[in-house]
C-alpha cells in the first residue's frame, strides 16, 4: 500500500466526522474482485449453460423434473370415487364455489380471472373446452391439475374436500354463457365444442 495519502484528512465532514484519504487494503480489494468473478461464473453456470458445470441439472431440466414428479404423484394418488355427481344449483353452494374460486387458497381466479373469461388459463364461460365440461370431468381436472401447463392439482396443491370440489365445479358450470368482457379467444387448434371428443 502506498504511503502517499496515508492519514491525509479529506476536506469535507459529516456531522463533525472526517475521514482519511487512505487506499483500501489489498485483501479487501482482492475479495471484492473475487466476488465479481464468482457472480459471473454463477450466472453462466446456472442461467446460461444448458448443462451446468457444477450441479446436476440446469433450470429447464430442474423445472421439467418437478413437473414430471407432480404428474407422477397425481397419477399414483389414490382416487376416491365420488359416484354419480349432480350439479348443485342452490345459492349457498354456488356462493361457496365462488368464494373458493376467487380465494387465494387455490388460485383459480389468478389464471382464469374472477369472471372466468380466461387469462393464462382458458375461458371457462364458453362452449369450447379441451378436457371436457361435464361436472365429473371438471372435478377430475381440478383434482389432477395439468402441471405441464402450469396448473397444479387443486390449482395450488392445497387439497379441498369432495364437497367443496363439487361446489366449485357447479359454480364453474353456472357461469357458462355469461359472456364476460374481452374473454380469452378460442384456440381452434386446441379447443373443441363442449361434449365433443377431445383431440388426440
Amino acid at each position: 500500500m502506498s504511503d502517499k495519502n496515508k492519514d491525509v484528512l479529506l476536506d469535507h465532514d459529516a456531522d463533525g466526522i472526517r475521514e482519511f484519504d487512505n487506499d483500501l487494503p489489498r485483501w479487501w480489494l482482492y475479495g471484492f474482485y473475487l466476488t465479481i468473478v464468482m457472480s459471473v461464473l454463477y450466472l453462466v453456470n446456472w442461467h446460461v449453460l444448458e448443462t451446468p458445470i457444477i450441479g446436476d441439472k440446469g433450470q429447464v431440466a430442474e423445472y421439467e423434473a418437478e413437473v414430471a414428479l407432480w404428474a407422477e404423484r397425481a397419477a399414483a394418488a389414490p382416487k376416491k370415487e365420488m359416484g354419480a355427481l349432480t350439479v348443485l344449483t342452490d345459492a349457498a353452494s354456488l356462493a361457496r364455489g365462488k368464494e373458493i374460486f376467487n380465494g387465494t387458497d387455490h388460485l383459480c381466479a389468478t389464471c382464469h380471472r374472477e369472471d372466468m373469461g380466461g387469462m393464462v388459463g382458458p375461458n371457462l364461460t364458453d362452449d369450447h373446452w379441451l378436457h371436457g365440461c361435464s361436472v365429473e370431468e371438471i372435478v377430475k381436472n381440478i383434482v389432477s391439475g395439468f402441471p405441464e401447463m402450469g396448473m397444479l392439482p387443486y390449482g395450488s396443491s392445497t387439497k379441498m374436500s369432495d364437497d367443496d370440489l363439487l361446489k366449485v365445479a357447479s359454480y364453474i358450470i353456472s357461469m357458462r354463457g355469461t359472456n364476460p368482457p374481452e374473454p380469452k379467444p378460442v384456440d381452434p387448434e386446441r379447443d373443441v365444442l363442449c361434449g365433443a371428443k377431445e383431440p388426440s
